[in-house]
């Protein structure tokens, strides 16, 4: 028997890791789950792409800039061209021949053969149909929404991390039942061993208290299991490495958790605080904006500007390079005509979206309340549960005691013992379900209210 009990503590020891020289608090391992969630860090980036997209729409307010520069070299000069100049010859041709001179029959012209160019042009937009002031409001308000996500992200982990952490700490309390309970039927073995070797008992009941024990081992090793699992589970959403990581144990007491009635907040003000109405609420706006920007399109647009120019062409033939400088001024009014056509459904489809996302922003501040007093609900019933376990315990205590100075006297069976041993289990678990439960409950319904 001995043999067997050593084997099952060894391999519940191989089960756990090396205790660490840290042990870690549940506002610890929220703040490294907040520092180190790779989705959080994800939802993190997120803002940051959100804020450039931000910074690109605020440079649509500036003028738009371009610049050009052009060179060539040809083969051949660009501006070729032959003239006949045969009529002229016998015409003139005598008289000038009198001179000295001669008009060939024939005449051939060749210029540029190489040159630069360079312009620069600056155009601004003054009106645009609101589109650019619309568009910064649109990816103002994309910011926002990415920093609304990261805090609901964050919540979210925050309410994970401690539904885990009170799993595991009410793992351990159930495993320190366990080890009670053992300690107290290696008492019960003992003086039975006694008793069958004073002939006062049969050999039996020693098989049948050895079968309890061995019962009890195998809850306490699958406790042990699913600690571990949990543990592992834990560190991956705080990012700490798994091999030195543990929690440290908080108290699971029924006088550790606090009246629901201290924490009640009314559903009506709670879900103003909610994320999740905020971001219904970003999405009607958004929808106004995006109605405004279809608007927009139909609009006229007007924009001012300014192109500069410099030419520099080598024209060849003994003359002169060619070089000009010139700037010029314009204004552009544009009316896109053929938009309206189409432009007209669109908008309407951007006034249904809109009303859409309003009958949604009421949907969800309904859900939410709703959401709240099932919290609370469920925060009052795991109080009941907690206060009903309470009294269990109480009885099975008693009730293990009285047993088991019974069944030392010799009054009742083992069988009486042994059931009172099972019902003593069966009551602290609950209790300790009920408190870890509770203080479950109580995250949950803070995260809701607060």
């Amino acid at each position: 028997m001995r043999q067997f009990l050593f084997i099952l503590y060894l391999a519940a020891g191989l089960a756990a890791t090396a205790a660490p020289e840290h042990l870690y608090s549940l506002e610890e391992c929220c703040k490294h789950a907040v520092g180190n969630n790779r989705s959080l860090a994800n939802a993190r980036t997120d803002v940051a792409l959100a804020a450039e997209d931000e910074a690109v729409a605020f440079t649509r307010f500036f003028p738009s800039i371009s610049l050009g520069a052009t060179g060539f070299m040809a083969a051949k000069d660009l501006m070729r061209t032959e003239m006949n100049l045969s009529g002229a010859a016998q015409a003139y041709g005598p008289a000038l021949q009198q001179l000295g001179l001669m008009i060939p029959e024939r005449l051939e012209v060749s210029m540029m053969n190489k040159g630069v160019a360079a312009d620069a042009m600056a155009t601004q937009p003054l009106y645009a149909g609101g589109q650019i002031l619309t568009g910064r409001k649109l990816a103002a308000l994309q910011s926002e929404v990415q920093r609304l996500r990261l805090q609901m992200s964050e919540r979210d982990l925050r309410q994970s991390v401690a539904e885990y952490f009170w799993q595991i700490c009410a793992l351990r309390s159930n495993a320190a039942t366990v080890d009670t309970v053992l300690r107290q039927l290696e008492g019960v073995h003992r003086y039975t061993d006694d008793y069958v070797r004073a002939g006062m008992t049969h050999r039996n009941a020693l098989l049948q208290i050895e079968l309890k024990q061995q019962e009890m081992e195998s809850q306490r090793l699958q406790l042990a299991n699913a600690d571990a699992l949990l543990r592992l589970v834990l560190a991956q959403l705080c990012g700490l490495e798994p091999s030195t990581f543990d929690v440290g144990m908080e108290n699971i007491a029924p006088e550790d958790c606090p009246r629901p009635q201290t924490l009640f907040v009314a559903p009506a003000d709670a879900v103003e605080t909610r994320v999740e109405l905020a971001l219904a609420e970003r999405n009607v706006r958004a929808q106004e904006l995006q109605e405004r920007m279809e608007r927009g399109k139909l609009l006229p647009s007007l924009a001012v500007g300014a192109a500069g120019m410099f030419q520099n062409m080598e024209l060849g033939g003994g003359m002169e390079n060619m070089k000009n400088a010139n700037l010029i001024g314009f204004a552009t009014l544009s009316v896109p005509v053929s938009d309206w056509w189409g432009g007209r459904h669109s908008l309407r489809k951007a006034r249904l979206e809109r009303k859409k996302a309003e009958n949604s922003r009421m949907e969800a501040r309904e859900q939410l309340q709703t959401d709240i007093l099932s919290a609370w609900n469920s925060l009052t019933e795991g109080y009941a549960q907690i206060e009903v376990a309470e009294r269990s315990v109480h009885s099975a205590d008693e009730n293990l005691r009285l047993t088991n100075d019974e069944y030392r006297a010799g009054t009742i069976p083992l069988t009486d013992y042994l059931d009172a041993v099972t019902l003593y289990t069966q009551a602290h678990n609950r209790l300790t379900e009920a408190v870890a439960g509770y203080q479950t409950r109580k995250a949950a319904y803070m995260s809701k209210t607060r």
